[in-house]
């Protein structure tokens, strides 16, 4: 079984002021940021297309996407517990929930989704997606935590849960 913390953090993105931050949900998968997992996994899939790209952006390099995501700033308790999604960005299939969405803010621009399932004793993170790209995240594979574990996070960083 894996560990996971759930905590509130204050980020720079790009379509902010410089020096402003907005706050958003960071989770660490056995104390691994979870972007980088993702950053990880999508890193042999994004070269290739960077490769296959390359003419595109001449004499500039094609851009790399591998873990082009940013933590989102608000989702719900029900949502991260395999409940209503509390938003379904284009190209999400039915049962997905959004765990990272675009830099820019807008998650039907860029999202990841995963089958978050709930059982009395675990919560699993499955299927891996990237909501316009085919890419492989079988290097994550299926993440499964502890429900008490998982719960008593999210509880300590969302006052509402």
């Amino acid at each position: 079984m894996r560990s996971i913390e759930f905590r509130v953090a204050s980020h720079e993105c790009g379509w902010l002021r410089e020096g402003e931050t907005v706050s958003v949900l960071e989770f660490l998968v056995d104390g691994v940021p979870f972007l980088e997992l993702v950053r990880q996994a999508e890193l042999p899939d994004a070269l290739a297309e960077q490769a296959e790209r390359a003419a595109e952006f001449t004499p500039e390099s094609a851009p790399l996407l591998a873990g082009d995501y940013m933590y989102p700033r608000r989702l719900s308790c029900a949502h991260l517990l395999g409940g209503k999604p509390d938003r379904v960005p284009h190209g999400a299939e039915e049962g997905e929930s959004v765990l990272l969405g675009c830099t820019c803010g807008i998650d039907d621009c860029w999202a990841l989704t995963a089958k978050i399932t709930v059982n009395d004793t675990t919560v699993t993170w499955s299927d891996f997606r990237n909501t316009h790209r085919d890419w492989n995240y079988d290097t994550i594979g299926v993440l499964t935590f502890s429900r008490q574990h998982y719960e008593g996070s999210l509880r300590t960083a969302l006052a509402d849960c």
